[in-house]
């Protein structure tokens, strides 16, 4: 018995938790019956400003004919047999289940069968011209009438009285007109609807766009939780910020891990390089060989690691500028002598158009160390030509290089500055490093407050932009 009262309170408390207060379940339940409400509200409010008023139809059928046949009795029996009307209309073969009112266009000399215990207002069904027979709907009674009665010179509008059992606040809501009841239902839940949704909707905005933000790179992105807020959607806003945290942990762990391996490599690959050059002194001739390309993989180990480690101070900040004027004649000059060369020598075209005469702010040698990393890049993919083009707008200057090769996929091309990234076309060393050269490029241009950007060009091949300010 106690284990079974246990799994009620289990249960209990789970549900209890799932629609507590500040849940997303207890504000939708809460919406909608707001949204209700205030209908009804509304639909009050106007019923007590619209003045009271008359619903008209005509009247058909057999009640039509059973007060025609009424009206005619009435006449008969006051014009031919001189019957008092009041008293005609008091006895009980016309008065019994019915409530007959003869209206008088002096209201005094009106009559009625029965007396108005429900102070009903029938000065409404005083009509000053005639009518034909009218279904009446007031919000306390209805009406049938008005029949015409001559007696004596005297003429009356009979009506048949029907009192309603509805209170009259429920008529007037439902005689109010169409576009006021329609304006009831669809403004507060238009508005309503806009206040939840909003409330809803925004702090998720809020989540997908730090999760854009975090996706793209940015690993300090969070979002902001409302102080006030209590339900599943800050539940989740925590937990993506607790992710957040992890994630940044993680990564700059990793980074910082790669740069600490990266540093204490250059020790034991100096004393090799070392070791290696005093063992060329007393090789023979195969020994060389091995020992030069010993020295040769040497080196490029040595690049690569002195790679990593430009990566690891640019992406933590930690690369000291040294900024100053550098005309961009100065800046570009060898490094273009060195690339003309190296596509001569792969048989390939160079195309530079004219260099713009003006200065940037720079450190020369990490930019140009950049844009040459960009520029071999396509020299090293092209088929036969590459061209390097600049254009100077709104203070900031444009350099864009493209070739003529295969290019890339889409998926590879939001990839190509990711440390380590290479494409299908570049697995092996000799065509495609190990992917930090594009890495390196783009974090050295962004700490010159620039951008580097990635297209396809057409009708093939790869379209970089560097834009500096000037």
């Amino acid at each position: 018995m106690s284990s079974w009262i246990s799994k009620v309170q289990q249960r209990y408390q789970k549900a209890r938790k799932k629609i507590r207060p500040s849940g997303l379940f207890f504000q939708a339940f809460m919406s909608f019956w707001l949204t209700i409400i205030s209908i009804l509200v509304l639909l009050v409010v106007l019923s007590q400003l619209q003045p009271e008023r008359l619903e008209t139809k005509a009247l058909k059928g057999k009640l039509l004919d059973s007060l025609v046949h009424l009206q005619h009795n009435i006449e008969r029996l006051v014009n031919v047999k001189h019957k008092p009307l009041e008293k005609v209309i008091s006895h009980p073969r016309f008065n019994e289940h019915k409530w007959l009112y003869l209206a008088h266009s002096n209201i005094e000399q009106s009559l009625t069968s029965q007396p108005n215990k429900h102070n009903l207002d029938l000065s409404l069904l005083h009509f000053e011209e005639p009518q034909a027979p009218l279904f009446i709907a007031t919000e306390r009674y209805f009406a049938y009438g008005p029949f015409e009665i001559s007696t004596q010179g005297e003429r009356y509008q009979l009506f048949q009285i029907k009192p309603l059992r509805d209170p009259p606040l429920l008529m007037r809501m439902k005689m109010l007109p169409f576009w006021l009841k329609a304006l009831s239902v669809l403004l507060p839940s238009v508005l309503l609807s806009i206040l939840f949704s909003r409330r809803l909707v925004a702090p998720l905005n809020s989540l997908g766009t730090s999760a854009k933000a975090l996706a793209s790179g940015e690993l300090t992105a969070r979002v902001k939780i409302p102080k006030h807020r209590h339900d599943e959607v800050t539940t989740l806003m925590h937990d993506f910020n607790h992710m957040a945290d992890k994630l940044e942990q993680s990564v700059n762990t990793h980074k910082q891990l790669l740069a600490d391996v990266s540093h204490e490599l250059r020790s034991p690959l100096t004393r090799l390089s070392l070791a290696n050059a005093l063992a060329q002194d007393n090789a023979n001739e195969q020994q060389l060989a091995y020992l030069t390309r010993i020295e040769k993989e040497a080196q490029c180990l040595d690049k690569m690691l002195s790679d990593i480690l430009t990566l690891s101070r640019l992406e933590h900040g930690q690369q000291t500028l040294h900024i100053q004027q550098v005309s961009m004649t100065s800046l570009l000059d060898n490094l273009l002598l060195d690339a003309q060369f190296e596509a001569d020598q792969m048989s390939k075209e160079l195309n530079v158009a004219t260099l713009p005469k003006l200065t940037l702010e720079c450190d020369g040698d990490l930019l140009s160390s950049a844009i040459e990393n960009v520029l071999r890049n396509a020299i090293r993919y092209a088929r036969q030509a590459i061209n390097v083009s600049f254009t100077v707008t709104n203070n900031q200057v444009e350099i864009c290089i493209t070739d003529d090769g295969e290019g890339v996929s889409d998926d590879a091309l939001q990839q190509l500055c990711q440390p380590f990234f290479r494409t299908s076309q570049s697995r092996n060393r000799d065509s495609g490093g190990i992917g930090l050269g594009l890495a390196i490029a783009k974090r050295a241009i962004f700490a010159h407050h620039g951008t580097l950007a990635f297209k396809h060009n057409q009708p093939h091949g790869l379209l970089v932009t560097m834009t500096l300010p000037i």
